[in-house]
């Protein structure tokens, strides 16, 4: 006979059993699809879904990580997982719930407004909050919301995966880019409306466009990227860096956008079209301890690590996210490599495929990194030296 002991032992055993695999499906996340980092590197705000979610409306939880603290805490279930981003100079957020509410709370969990707006695939607002960008499933652009919103763009529009970036005077669009061929370098004179009422839609801007952020009109079509692409202004608001899934990384100086600058690629330099070969006069040798673990420049998402120092992130060779464990980091203003960064593949981090665009953002200010992971919830959070260009794996969370 099973002593009564031993009964209440098993009993005790399998209640606690419970309890764990309980707290852990509650605590357990889906692969992070977008974050934000707070301009003091402190907090993470992040946004999760499944791998085999809806396209245009994945949807999953929301999550604050305290850097700081090394916690994380689920705010919220079944949230648009395009929405979270930080307000800049803040420890307030914006997400968007499954009823396409928009919230403002901050990290203290007070809510400061909300408001009925579509389900946006992308969104931003500025740190005094009187701009607020979002863009639609189609990718049309709005300002404002409720009774304030006004059309940006209409006239076209790539959807997911797309890219929004705000400066001071500017902001900047970036989506599915054509064909280059007998464009210019920065196409400047543009006639077509861009806000056009009807079925038909001939986008007009779509791919890589800058934009006024005083007037909303388009400011110039940057031309040279082909297929998804993905890009940032800089902290500084003089460049913009884009790079695309066929390897075409550039940089354009706005106050003069025909100085584009095409980036350097490890390994190979930059390519001139007119010898039909790279030059490699001022290619970083890769050092031979790296050379077999990948190097990336970009493609998937770009991060500033500094106010002018950044690196581009490709999607991986493996969609469990091995593949690259470097990245190459640049300066704005100079096209050549300046170092290759550790990334690292313990755990892969989150670009293995192009839908993960907003899940890597950074805090240049305080140097701090932080990317989703490949297959699971967590994230990884980086450390950049500028001094010694290196950066520093300084937590990883799930």
């Amino acid at each position: 006979m099973i002593k009564k002991a031993n009964v209440i032992k098993i009993i005790v055993i399998l209640f606690l059993s419970a309890v764990a695999f309980v707290f852990y499906q509650y605590n357990r996340t889906d692969p992070i699809i977008s974050l934000g980092v707070s301009t003091d590197g402190r907090y993470v705000i992040s946004a999760h879904a499944s791998r085999d979610a809806h396209p245009f409306y994945p949807k999953g939880q929301l999550v604050l990580w305290d850097i700081e603290k090394k916690e994380k805490k689920i705010l919220a279930d079944n949230v648009n997982a395009y929405s979270a981003n930080f307000i800049p100079d803040s420890h307030e957020f914006i997400w968007q719930d499954a009823q396409s509410v928009v919230h403002i709370q901050n990290v203290d969990g007070q809510e400061l407004e909300k408001f009925n707006h579509f389900w946006v695939i992308g969104h931003l607002m500025s740190a005094n909050k009187d701009f607020y960008l979002s863009a639609n499933k189609y990718g049309h652009l709005y300002k404002g919301y409720n009774e304030n919103m006004v059309p940006i763009y209409t006239d076209g529009g790539t959807g997911a995966p797309l890219t929004l970036s705000m400066g001071e005077n500017y902001f900047l669009s970036v989506g599915n880019s054509g064909l280059p061929d007998n464009k210019p370098v920065a196409e400047t004179d543009l006639t077509a409306n861009p806000i056009n009422p009807d079925d038909s839609k001939n986008g007009s801007y779509d791919g890589v466009t800058l934009w006024d952020r005083h007037t909303l009109k388009p400011v110039a079509r940057l031309w040279g990227n082909v297929g998804k692409t993905t890009g940032l202004i800089s902290p500084d608001g003089n460049w913009v860096v884009t790079g695309d899934e066929n390897s075409g990384y550039y940089m354009w100086e706005i106050k003069n956008l025909n100085n584009r600058l095409k980036l350097a690629i490890p390994g190979s330099g930059i390519y001139v079209k007119e010898k039909h070969d790279y030059d490699s006069s001022k290619l970083l040798p890769i050092p031979p301890s790296i050379d077999d673990r990948g190097i990336t420049a970009g493609g998937v998402a770009y991060a500033f690590l500094s106010e002018k120092d950044f690196i581009g992130l490709g999607k991986s060779e493996n969609e469990d996210g091995n593949g690259y464990e470097f990245a190459a980091l640049y300066t704005v203003g100079d096209p050549w490599i300046k170092a290759y960064v550790e990334i690292g593949n313990d755990p892969s981090i989150s670009t293995n495929y192009y839908q993960r665009n907003l899940s890597v953002s950074s805090a240049p200010k305080a140097h701090i990194l932080v990317t989703g992971q490949a297959t699971g919830g967590g994230i990884n959070v980086y450390k950049y030296h500028p001094d010694k260009m290196e950066l520093e794996k300084i937590w990883v969370a799930d």
